[in-house]
């Protein structure tokens, strides 16, 4: 089965160039998260401000820490 067209290009940029994986303070290993989802767990003012950070830069991996509980990575594929 074929993926669906997404109608954010955002978010489409978003999954096409970088993984996203997350992490709880205190648990063992990571989690995998696509744009869509994102908000969900930071909220959409936090989403847009990561969004425009990482696309608007050039480097490989962007690490935020938000609350001392949770640290997510944006890895360049």
């Amino acid at each position: 089965m074929a993926a669906l067209k997404s109608d954010n290009p955002t978010r489409a940029d978003i999954n096409k160039h970088f993984v996203i994986r997350y992490q709880n303070v205190g648990e063992k290993g990571t989690k995998l998260i696509g744009a869509g989802k994102y908000s969900a767990l930071v909220g959409e003012e936090i989403k847009i401000k990561h969004f425009k950070t990482v696309l608007g830069g050039g480097l490989d991996k962007y690490t935020f820490k938000i609350r001392n509980r949770l640290k997510i990575e944006f890895h360049s594929k």
